[in-house]
C-alpha cells in the first residue's frame, strides 16, 4: 500500500513528465508561429502574451488576488524569470529551425540537467542545496550519457 507522502511524490513524478511532454511541443508551435510572423521577437511576445492572458484568466476564475505586499518583499533577482522566460522562447525558436525539434530538444534536456544540478549541489537563487553525491552523479551522469547516444544516433 502506497503512503500518503509517495502518492504526493507520484504525482509530482507525472506532473513532471506531463511538463516534459510540453517542451518538444513548445518548440514545434513557437517554430510554426515564427514562420508565420517571420519574427523569432514578436513570436516570443505573442507566445508569452497569449500564456500571460490564459493565466490572468485562471487567477479570475480562482478568484485569486495578489499580495503585493508580499511581492515587495521577494528578492530583486527572483522578478527576472520573466527575462529568462523570453531568452529560452527566442532560443528554442531559433534552435528548432535550424536544428529540428529533435536536436533541440535533446541539447537544452542535457543543458537543463547540468544547470539544475549546479544550482541543487550550490543552493543558489533560493532552492535548498542539494549536495552532489555518488548516487546524483551517477544519476546525471546516466541521462547525459542517454542524451549522447540519441544526439550520435541522428547522423
Amino acid at each position: 500500500m502506497l503512503s500518503r507522502h509517495s502518492t504526493g511524490r507520484a504525482w509530482l513524478l507525472l506532473l513532471a513528465v506531463g511538463a516534459g511532454l510540453l517542451l518538444p511541443m513548445q518548440f514545434a508551435t513557437n517554430g510554426a508561429l515564427a514562420a508565420s510572423f517571420h519574427s523569432v521577437t514578436l513570436t516570443g511576445a505573442t507566445s508569452y502574451l497569449v500564456g500571460s492572458l490564459l493565466l490572468l484568466g485562471l487567477l479570475a476564475w480562482q478568484r485569486t488576488r495578489p499580495n503585493w505586499q508580499a511581492a515587495r518583499q521577494a528578492p530583486t533577482w527572483s522578478w527576472l524569470g520573466g527575462v529568462v522566460g523570453s531568452a529560452y522562447v527566442v532560443g528554442s525558436v531559433l534552435l528548432t529551425r535550424e536544428l529540428g525539434a529533435a536536436l533541440a530538444t535533446t541539447l537544452v534536456i542535457a543543458a537543463q540537467i547540468l544547470t539544475a544540478i549546479l544550482l541543487d549541489h550550490f543552493g543558489v537563487l533560493g532552492l535548498p542545496q542539494r549536495r552532489l553525491n555518488r548516487a546524483r552523479l551517477l544519476a546525471t551522469g546516466f541521462a547525459l550519457a542517454a542524451l549522447a547516444f540519441r544526439f550520435w544516433g541522428m547522423r
